[in-house]
């Protein structure tokens, strides 16, 4: 029980901000050209400063596991790659393919995942999260802008053809991108920041989240959810349930255990990430979709992790 109301409340006040922002926009406190504006500064201001303190202050020589890394990233790739392939077959939109290959693969691992490790192992065994969340992260918005742009739609009048170079110098421009370049070669070459200047960072990618979540609370629509419900039920049920059942699985089978397969769960459990909405408004995909994905999955997922949790600690494997 006590896992459970943990689990709870951690994704209730998540929740909570959403209902928020919805009930702003209803009291016309914001309008939609607010939304619009204010998705931008978090595109381009507030996550990418988010993404470089968090890169910027990991460190990537903690108690690094080359297996679990590996394994790991391969996991994402080869999800990412496999519904590359399988969703443009039932999904013909295009934005609303990228959209939905996005929310299924890409979890909501950095807002989730060190508090949930603490929870589940104590403060002092938390080193395979912590290593493994900067690798984690910059992979799963490294995949995200490759998708989001290969989905878009294409200019009117013209015909979608891949054009690598394009694709490359949109990746290479992406906001997200460049702060995680940046953050990885002050982290690695440890270049230090001036006080004022790390705090101004850090408090500045402190609003991304509550932010983000409190613009999607402002163009949330439940009638328009009835649409997508199939779309957002498999996406659900594919980033709960059946993504996490795969790779740990796999894990078990490769002999992880303990805090490592705990943070194998954490990574292939964990809802879809906030960021992806904001990401997919300021890059041409279907932000409505991505929005009622981040919202349907972080809802269930505090039933589904204590399930989760539930099952690999009767089974000692955690």
């Amino acid at each position: 029980m006590a896992l459970f109301l943990y689990s709870f409340n951690t994704v209730a006040p998540l929740i909570l901000v959403v209902a928020v922002g919805f009930l702003l926009k209803k009291l016309r406190m914001v309008d939609d050209a607010f939304i619009s504006k204010a998705n931008k500064v978090c595109f381009q201001v507030a996550f990418p400063l988010q993404l470089f303190h968090n890169i910027y202050a990991a460190d990537f020589d903690a108690e690094f596991r080359p297996q679990l890394v590996l394994f790991t990233l391969l996991g994402v790739l080869a999800t990412a790659i496999l519904l590359c392939l399988i969703a443009p077959r039932f999904l013909k939109n295009r934005p609303t393919c990228g959209a939905w290959i996005q929310g299924v693969f890409r979890s909501n691992f950095l807002l989730l995942g060190l508090p949930l490790a603490i929870n589940l192992f104590g403060a002092d065994h938390v080193a395979s999260i912590s290593m493994l969340l900067p690798f984690v992260i910059m992979e799963f918005n490294f995949l995200a802008v490759v998708i989001l742009t290969l989905f878009r739609e294409p200019e009117q009048g013209k015909r979608q053809k891949l054009r690598v170079g394009r694709v490359l110098l949109d990746v290479v421009k992406n906001p997200l991108i460049i702060a995680s370049f940046i953050g990885m070669l002050f982290s690695i070459f440890q270049i230090p920041l001036p006080l004022f200047l790390g705090r101004a960072v850090e408090d500045l990618g402190k609003i991304a989240t509550p932010f983000a979540l409190l613009l999607l609370g402002g163009q949330f629509d439940w009638k328009r959810l009835r649409g997508n419900l199939r779309l957002a039920s498999l996406a659900t049920v594919l980033r709960l349930v059946l993504v996490p059942a795969v790779f740990v699985a796999m894990g078990v089978w490769l002999g992880f255990r303990g805090e490592e397969l705990g943070a194998i769960l954490i990574v292939f459990c964990a809802p879809t990430a906030i960021s992806s909405y904001v990401m997919a408004q300021n890059m041409g995909s279907d932000d409505e979709l991505a929005g009622q994905l981040v919202l349907t999955t972080t809802l269930f997922s505090s039933v589904t992790i204590f399930l989760w949790v539930t099952v690999l600690r009767a089974l000692q494997l955690i």
